[in-house]
């Protein structure tokens, strides 16, 4: 017996087809296979992650994403209508200021740059001989790396 015409719509269709990219990418987030950061800028966050690289090579996967969460509960424990806790604003600026020197020295971000010339500007920070007006660079890296190293 044949089908009529009118029916070959009425059977439902057992196609499957793959999430879209923004559900996968929701997907991934919530699993915690890709951290999306929370009090950093994108800009901030690529820079430490960076630093995270250079300073603690194998152990430096998770590490950009402890501090990030780490400002993000330092900040959500601020009053609401007072400034954010100095902590969390020294990484920020820190975090800035270097891509700034990295952006003006070489024209590109710190995170754009090969490991060799990150590590060289980190040693140049470290010795005193890059600075900038807003924050002692040296001290701010110092306090990076204790603090990195303690997270771990």
């Amino acid at each position: 017996m044949a089908i009529p015409a009118e029916y070959p719509n009425v059977i439902p269709s057992y196609r499957t087809t793959e999430p879209t990219p923004s559900l996968r990418l929701q997907q991934l987030i919530d699993s915690g296979a890709v951290y999306v950061a929370q009090n950093l800028s994108h800009s901030q966050f690529a820079t430490l992650q960076a630093i995270a690289a250079l300073i603690l090579r194998p152990k430096s996967k998770r590490l950009a994403a402890r501090i990030d969460a780490a400002l993000t509960a330092s900040a959500r424990e601020a009053l609401p209508l007072a400034p954010p806790p100095p902590l969390t604003v020294d990484y920020q600026l820190g975090l800035d200021e270097l891509d700034i020197i990295a952006r003006t020295r070489t024209g590109y971000a710190f995170a754009e740059l090969p490991a060799e010339i990150q590590d060289a500007i980190l040693g140049l920070i470290a010795t005193r001989d890059l600075t900038t007006r807003k924050l002692d660079l040296a001290l701010w890296l110092e306090d990076l790396h204790t603090n990195a190293a303690a997270a771990l």
